[in-house]
């Protein structure tokens, strides 16, 4: 059951990064390269593809997917890894997903959207080598999250 379970979350972490990146690619050719830096509201640069309402959508529904996949990949394997005590495992997963989106933010005005595509694909490829990497790995291994006060 291990293998076959480990199989399948290695599988939806691959699929999810191959969907994301093909949003990336769709984000690249439909939005004009300086539309993240812009204030006036009207890019000077000319998309590669027109955007229209569909490829928007499709787009939405890819991005749901690939971040929908990720994230019940890592809260199922958070939660099996800290069976007993998931809060702190949930809470510092949580905390450097918002901060790692507070870092964005910083950059996004100022960056044009190419490159920051750029990051968010090296960045997808990275979190899908490192998952499928410490998957193989014993859970009593990954385990870094001391408790601080121990049950009585």
């Amino acid at each position: 059951y291990k293998q076959w379970y480990q199989r399948r979350v290695r599988g939806v972490v691959m699929c999810s990064t191959v969907i994301n990146c093909i949003l990336y690619y769709l984000a690249f050719i439909s939005f004009p390269f300086d539309a993240a830096t812009t204030t006036s509201g009207k890019a000077s640069d000319v998309p590669i593809v027109e955007s229209n309402l569909y490829l928007t959508l499709v787009m939405g529904v890819l991005l749901g997917l690939g971040d929908g996949g990720f994230n019940v990949s890592i809260f199922a394997n958070l939660s099996t890894v800290f069976e007993h005590k998931p809060a702190p495992a949930f809470a510092v997963f949580k905390f450097v997903q918002s901060l790692m989106g507070a870092g964005a933010f910083l950059y996004c005005g100022t960056l044009l959207l190419p490159y920051q595509l750029l990051i968010l694909a090296v960045t997808c490829l990275l979190a899908c080598f490192t998952f499928t990497y410490l998957e193989r790995f014993p859970q009593h291994v990954l385990i870094v999250l001391p408790t601080a006060v121990p049950d009585e």
